[in-house]
């Protein structure tokens, strides 16, 4: 890892993304689609690219053809959109305006994702500081977030999925406190870790790592070292 990779020494990132982004987007301009399952459909309306909570408990995966959901969709009274692309890129900027109200340094991920560097703002504490941010998003936006808060960028990105996974923590996830890190990262399936794909969760489960937290407890020269994403392991104790 060159220097540039490097974790800074002693920061904070918090990663903010949009719930069912495009979905959002969709009932920022539409309120009585709250609670109703809604889906948005890819270029030509080919397949499922955004899917809400109640569209996922009907059992509509990622990349669904149209043509085989529809009559499911029909029944359930699912409000399906086709893209919209300008609308979406005008909200995450939006969006992006306020992240620059809370923090220096904002690092646009990808159209719902920003990192942002929040080191010792909100007098340290960061689930309120998280919590205040997500709340200023839905009131001036309509759009529901998740933050998830780390030493480095990749468990900024982990605690942003364990925030989404339980509900308990309102949204909320800091990786940064140790006992938040005690309490979750055990458990996690280390596929949920930024860099760790398929091919790589394969071969950490051949040698007996298939949470984040055995990942933790692997030795150097296990041939973890090199990983892209063991440079965050220093902080996960």
């Amino acid at each position: 890892m060159d220097a540039a990779q490097a974790p800074r020494v002693g920061r904070v990132y918090a990663l903010i993304d949009g719930n069912s982004f495009y979905c959002s987007c969709e009932r920022a301009f539409a309120p009585a689609l709250n609670g109703r399952p809604v889906i948005v459909l890819s270029n030509n309306d080919g397949c499922a690219v955004a899917r809400t909570p109640e569209a996922k408990a009907l059992g509509i995966a990622m990349g669904a053809p149209f043509f085989k959901i529809r009559d499911l969709c029909r029944k359930n009274q699912v409000a399906v959109f086709s893209s919209n692309y300008t609308l979406y890129g005008d909200m995450s900027r939006r969006m992006n305006e306020i992240y620059h109200q809370f923090a220096p340094e904002v690092e646009v991920y990808s159209i719902d994702e920003s990192f942002l560097d929040i080191t010792g703002l909100g007098g340290g504490n960061y689930v309120a500081y998280g919590q205040q941010l997500r709340q200023t998003v839905r009131t001036w936006t309509g759009i529901p977030t998740c933050v998830g808060i780390g030493p480095t960028k990749t468990l900024a990105k982990l605690a942003n999925r364990t925030a989404k996974n339980h509900p308990e923590l309102n949204g909320v996830c800091d990786f940064s406190d140790r006992a938040t890190r005690e309490k979750y990262l055990p458990a996690t399936p280390v596929g949920e870790l930024w860099g760790v794909g398929a091919a790589s969760a394969a071969k950490l489960k051949a040698i007996g790592v298939e949470t984040v937290g055995q990942l933790r407890a692997l030795e150097p020269k296990q041939g973890v070292s090199c990983s892209p994403w063991s440079a965050s392991a220093q902080f996960m104790n």
